[in-house]
């Protein structure tokens, strides 16, 4: 039993490798993709929201899939997908977008679909493994960002997005050998058919904590360069200090699942979080020409937001009434969440061109961030029951 458990951990990992991988490698690449297709900014900038989208609107259907064929096919379709999806996507101007939408239809299905795998597969140890391919996902990513760029000078970029469909395809062969669950049906199933995931207020509290942390992250990740070069820090510097916001909520994505497990510490982590957010967000505003400072900013920001992401996701599990309600629950609060985060970045650029400064922009974010946190101690409050049940 122990060694299929740590078989299934390994799969876990093979699988949390390709959440974010396809998606992260196009962005370094994409004045290469541009001039070789003789794509506009216009269409760039499509071609980088089209995984976005596909995370607000389809997420919520991916449930139906589960509950069809099962947890584990939806994975081993949702991997062979992606791989065949990156890998063909390179050729021409219209398989860039076709393939680019295909691979955001297959994270999706990985994105939905995990949680309710972990939960089929080792519930006991959801908390730990939750927290494992969250870390998993972001130490791949941020890796992937730093390589993908000297890998397309050394073999060309197509070859260097395809070399990255292989992670998907050894995935997918693991979750092919994994052993077939006969998946028995929780007592807890017939009060969701009376009662809807999208009628319970603390799901919906969920999904607009998801969407508000992800729009706030997603932000960051879009204009937290531009405000440090604005800041006074050189363009170089303020790559490698973005490059370490994005790394250092990599332990925190991994012991905070398992930290939080108990009413007492979630709420403790929601109050830290918004501690964070506005120190993380509030050096921003104010700091100027200091590198160290800008540097500590980029830190808490990276923690905050590592720790915002994996805390939402454990909270689905945590929050599902059974087994087969995961799904359901991931699906719905994925795709609402999503849709809200997809705003955000166009959201605060509008904003930056309409006060034409970051100051009262970053203020702006400061608000949402600390709703965020707020939104989620209220939603804590609403859950606790399930915390209760959690820990009996």
């Amino acid at each position: 039993m122990s060694k299929v458990r740590n078989n299934f951990a390994w799969e876990i990992v093979l699988i949390a490798c390709n959440l974010r991988l396809a998606i992260i490698i196009l962005t370094p690449l994409i004045d290469k993709i541009g001039e070789t297709f003789k794509l506009s900014t216009v269409q760039l900038g499509i071609l980088t929201t089209i995984p976005l989208l596909c995370f607000g609107f389809i997420s919520i259907l991916i449930s139906l899939l589960i509950k069809k064929i099962g947890t584990r096919r939806t994975i081993i379709i949702g991997l062979f997908l992606l791989m065949l999806a990156n890998f063909f996507r390179i050729y021409t101007e219209s398989l860039i977008f076709v393939g680019t939408l295909f691979v955001g239809v297959s994270i999706t299905i990985l994105n939905v679909t995990l949680p309710a795998l972990v939960v089929d597969y080792a519930e006991e140890k959801s908390a730990f493994l939750n927290g494992l391919y969250i870390a998993t996902s972001n130490l791949i990513s941020a890796l992937a960002g730093g390589v993908i760029v000297p890998l397309s000078n050394l073999i060309g970029w197509e070859n260097a997005i395809q070399v990255f469909s292989l992670p998907a395809l050894i995935a997918g062969v693991g979750a092919i050998l994994l052993p077939k669950k006969e998946i028995e049906l929780d007592s807890k199933v017939e009060i969701f058919e009376k009662e809807k995931v999208w009628q319970r207020h603390a799901i919906w509290l969920l999904a607009i904590f998801m969407g508000l942390q992800s729009l706030v992250f997603y932000t960051l990740v879009a204009w937290l360069p531009s405000v440090l070069v604005n800041h006074g820090i050189s363009p170089v510097i303020a790559g490698w200090m973005f490059a370490a916001f994005q790394m250092i909520g990599f332990p925190f994505s991994y012991v905070v699942p398992k930290l939080a497990s108990r009413l007492k510490s979630a709420r403790l982590t929601m109050l830290l979080l918004l501690v964070g957010y506005i120190l993380g967000v509030g050096m921003l505003i104010v700091v100027k020409d200091n590198l160290w400072l800008l540097l500590l900013a980029c830190l808490i920001n990276g923690i905050t937001t590592g720790t915002s992401f994996a805390l939402s996701l454990y909270l689905i599990t945590v929050f599902s009434s059974s087994k087969e309600e995961v799904g359901q629950v991931s699906g719905f609060v994925q795709s609402v969440g999503y849709l809200l985060a997809s705003s955000g970045p166009v959201i605060f650029g509008v904003l930056k061109d309409t006060f034409n400064n970051w100051n009262t922009t970053l203020l702006c974010l400061l608000l949402v961030a600390a709703f965020t946190a707020i939104i989620g101690l209220v939603m804590i409050r609403m859950g606790r029951q399930h915390f209760l049940r959690l820990n009996k």
